[in-house]
């Protein structure tokens, strides 16, 4: 800890918020690094532990006291942990046992009572010092000493925390037990809050800066239209919420700072409730679907056209293709998006746009068992809407990059979907198959860059266990007449690409 200059001190009003403060440190966590965590008994190290893991490893994380086994693996977790306790070492020579000086080429150690093996660990690169609050005996302050880069990081994020206090003040939710929730892909962080009066969804949404420029000069997020900030979802939530669809309502916001507190829906959805009635569900997010287009598109969203197709689309040969070890050249390249394009720009004249979520799909959907007919279908994750072609959300929902859609039920839910919209008109349900079809082959090529992307880039390897499934809906879609520029491009220039390899 030659550069440590000065410590980041913390006051912890309860086991949530030394909960928090480990979850701040987890964001920085680095391979190689030996956390030792000191502090009397009971002082709440094994807490500190607790929330440091689940903050890397998920909220539901067991995390047991490594007391009696000493060591606890995490090899999940990116990077991987080791979790040990030498309160009960008998020799300091015995850690020579546990692995755990080896661990620190590959893992971050969290050890407790590291002091029982003094002189054969190596320096700690972060040393978190947890007592208790003579006034309080709930309450803990903790210290940390590290890097100063490290420091300023934690007090960005004390920083952060103590605005969304003032946040929770003002909304009369001060008094709430706040508890971390699984993220997304994006930025944004939730918490569940247990309050007398019942329970909330905290989003915590800091804009933050921009990607790099690799599109034309722009971030990839402004050339497809990602939202960036919290006025973008609110200002969906209002508009879908006055269109009588199932919205969180939200109960008090902070659009400048980035906070919002919204009605809880639960977290049962397809991805995590075997128990859910499929055909159910599925009927009434189609029906869902059909309120939602019978109305024109929200005249604030920009065009889901050929150049954002195409964009999006590009994430196929920037990420998934150099993963295959297949390289393009800049001109065929261009030629991928050129006839992206295309037929993005012919899906905008074929039919009237309208709303377009983008990620209407397992996990985006909640389901209210105390509601009713297609109420019972909650959005959330609604922030990133454009003006579309009506075939993207059902293509969507039935090419779920997630979870496995039965073939036979995702027909009968497409044909309720035309008999509704089209009824006995041939022509249009002949126009609508094949929009869904290229609805489905490019919203599938743009996930497989993404969940590429997301484990070489921002270290999440668990999304590359979809990847087979999401290659298997561009395979069933690619024979429509429709998509023939597309696969022509890749026989020639990506052959067998979309085969599933063994490793």
């Amino acid at each position: 800890m030659a550069e440590t200059t000065h410590e980041f001190s913390f006051v912890a009003a309860d086991e949530a918020a030394t909960l928090r403060c480990a979850a701040w440190l987890a964001a920085l966590a680095q391979p190689g690094w030996l956390v030792v965590l000191e502090g009397d008994l009971g002082a709440g190290k094994t807490a500190f532990a607790r929330g440091f893991i689940q903050a890397k490893c998920g909220h539901k994380t067991d995390v047991p006291s490594p007391s009696f086994t000493l060591v606890q693996p995490y090899e999940t977790a990116v990077p991987p942990i080791y979790h040990a306790d030498f309160y009960r070492l008998s020799a300091a020579q015995e850690i020579d046992e546990l692995g755990i000086v080896d661990a620190l080429d590959t893992h971050c150690c969290l050890v407790e009572w590291a002091e029982r093996a003094e002189g054969l660990l190596p320096l700690a690169d972060v040393r978190v010092t947890l007592s208790h609050m003579a006034d309080d005996d709930m309450a803990r302050h903790i210290a940390i000493e590290a890097t100063p880069d490290m420091l300023a990081a934690l007090a960005a994020k004390a920083a952060r925390d103590a605005a969304l206090v003032d946040f929770l003040n003002q909304a009369d939710w001060s008094d709430a037990h706040r508890a971390p929730l699984a993220g997304d892909a994006s930025t944004r962080r939730y918490e569940r809050l247990h309050h007398e009066t019942g329970s909330a969804i905290l989003m915590d949404w800091a804009k933050g800066p921009d990607g790099p420029p690799v599109y034309g000069g722009k971030p990839y997020s402004q050339m497809v239209h990602l939202a960036e900030a919290m006025p973008a979802y609110c200002r969906m939530v209002d508009w879908l919420a006055a269109h009588d669809l199932a919205v969180p309502r939200i109960m008090a916001r902070d659009e400048g700072a980035g906070f919002a507190l919204m009605d809880d829906f639960g977290d049962a959805h397809l991805a995590n409730d075997k128990n859910l009635d499929r055909p159910v569900f599925y009927r009434e997010a189609v029906a869902n679907l059909l309120h939602l287009q019978a109305a024109p598109a929200a005249d604030f969203l920009a065009a889901y056209d050929g150049a954002v197709q195409a964009v999006e689309a590009s994430l196929f040969t920037d990420w998934f293709l150099p993963d295959r070890h297949i390289q393009v050249s800049k001109k065929a390249a261009a030629e991928w998006q050129a006839r992206w394009r295309v037929l993005g720009d012919e899906l905008m004249t074929i039919a009237a746009p309208v709303t377009v979520l983008r990620d209407y799909h397992s996990v985006n959907l909640l389901w209210r068992a105390g509601a009713q007919a297609r109420y019972r279908i909650g959005l959330i994750d609604v922030q990133d809407a454009l003006a579309g072609h009506a075939a993207y959300d059902l293509a969507s929902l039935l090419c779920d990059a997630r979870i496995d859609v039965d073939a036979d039920l995702a027909g009968r839910m497409k044909r309720q979907y035309m008999d509704a919209r089209f009824g006995q008109d041939q022509a249009a349900r002949d126009d609508f198959e094949a929009a869904f079809a290229v609805c489905a082959v490019q919203r599938n090529a743009k996930i497989a860059g993404i969940f590429v992307r997301l484990a070489k880039r921002d270290s999440k390897p668990d999304y590359l266990r979809h990847v087979p499934r999401v290659l298997g809906y561009m395979r069933a879609h690619l024979t429509h007449p429709a998509l023939a520029p597309i696969a022509d491009w890749l026989d020639t220039h990506a052959a067998q690409v979309l085969e599933v390899r063994d490793d």
